[in-house]
């Protein structure tokens, strides 16, 4: 009979053995974060064990703990959805992920992932949160950039220099809105997903860093210690790499990063980060609603509505953001998908609901760093 549980220390070499069957990777260099021999993320997996023992799929969620302009939110990010080929068809994935959507409340907020959109909207997940993609080219640094000096600039592996890990530390936690990460596991996190962590050094000083992806023609993450270095970076990594173009992302909450690259880049485009699972709307409101309004700004007004059973009322005025669990008497009502969809993307405009303009999309933003 086959049994669904949490994996146990002593199943290390399977549930590693079964994600890298499945996927065709080594997950250990992947996600070092959570497979190096160091780290025990044993319960972050439900499986799905047969009767001799083997584990014929399985599906983690791996904890984030975040803070959003000062308002904590504890995230679940779900990855390593596997099925052992022989035990495809049987319907593991589907009870491993409504055990772990069952058990979610009781330790997060929301639940992120990045997977195929129909695929995962069968479990209430909805594609949405705003990415800005960024292209910049030699072009755009022989001319917008021409005065930008990057003599004495260089760009050595980032944890070959002393203290890197403290420094890329305090950069992330400088943020308005940011992933806890363990600087004991630093290394490990930035070069997760097969990325490249990459110094930036003017001289002999640490200025910031920058994190590629494992074909070198994005930047998935830019931190400098002063923002107007940002534009010097650029131009000498290209000259550095020997590229003609490069793609740099962002999240819309950061603005004076959005400021510097859109004052030189060729052009830019909006779209989704991932796809989330929203538990306690009250709290993703207050969270994201405060992020925005201190850094983009909000409208003053007034939002009331029941999402997915969830009464809600948010306000912005002159105190800044209120949420409260309580809705107005005839506030509109939201299913979860109609709601999500109404949070996280454009489309939320067609809805029936009373929203002050500019409210929604919430700029919800995952790093590559923290994906899982």
């Amino acid at each position: 009979m086959l049994e669904y549980r949490k994996a146990r220390p002593d199943e290390r070499e399977e549930y590693i053995d079964l994600a890298n069957y499945a996927f065709k990777i080594d997950v250990e260099t992947v996600l070092p974060k959570v497979y190096s021999k160091d780290v025990d993320y044993s319960g972050i997996h439900m499986v799905a064990a047969d009767e001799q023992g083997r584990l014929r799929a399985q599906v983690a969620i791996y904890p984030e703990s975040m803070n959003v302009s000062g308002v904590a939110l504890r995230i679940g990010y779900l990855g390593i959805v596997s099925v052992h080929p022989r035990a495809r068809g049987e319907g593991h994935m589907k009870v491993l992920m409504n055990k772990w959507l069952e058990e979610a409340p009781e330790s997060y907020d929301m639940v992120v992932l990045w997977g195929q959109r129909q695929r995962y909207e069968y479990f209430d997940f909805t594609v949405g949160g705003v990415k800005i993609k960024y292209s910049v080219g030699q072009v755009n640094c022989r001319h917008a950039l021409k005065d930008a000096e990057v003599k004495g600039l260089t760009f050595p592996p980032l944890f070959e220099i002393e203290g890197a890990a403290a420094f890329a530390h305090k950069l992330n936690e400088a943020r308005p809105a940011f992933v806890h990460r363990n600087e004991q596991h630093m290394s490990y996190i930035l070069h997760g997903l097969e990325q490249r962590a990459i110094g930036v050094l003017d001289g002999d000083k640490l200025i910031g860093y920058i994190i590629l992806n494992k074909e070198g023609n994005e930047i998935t993450e830019i931190a400098m210690e002063n923002v107007n270095d940002v534009p010097r970076a650029i131009k000498g990594y290209l000259a550095h790499a020997g590229q003609e173009w490069i793609a740099v992302f962002a999240p819309d909450y950061e603005t004076e990063l959005n400021a510097s690259l859109s004052s030189f880049a060729e052009n830019y485009v909006i779209g989704t980060s991932d796809m989330y699972h929203i538990i306690d709307f009250a709290r993703v409101l207050e969270a994201y609603l405060t992020l925005a309004h201190r850094t983009t700004g909000l409208a003053p007004g007034k939002f009331s509505a029941v999402l997915d059973g969830q009464p809600v009322t948010a306000r912005v005025d002159e105190n800044g953001v209120t949420v409260e669990r309580s809705a107005e008497p005839g506030a509109v009502q939201l299913d979860k998908k109609q709601a999500q969809t109404l949070l996280l993307t454009p489309q939320g405009r067609y809805s029936r609901a009373n929203v002050p303009a500019g409210w929604f999309p919430l700029p919800i933003f995952w790093y590559t760093a923290d994906k899982f």
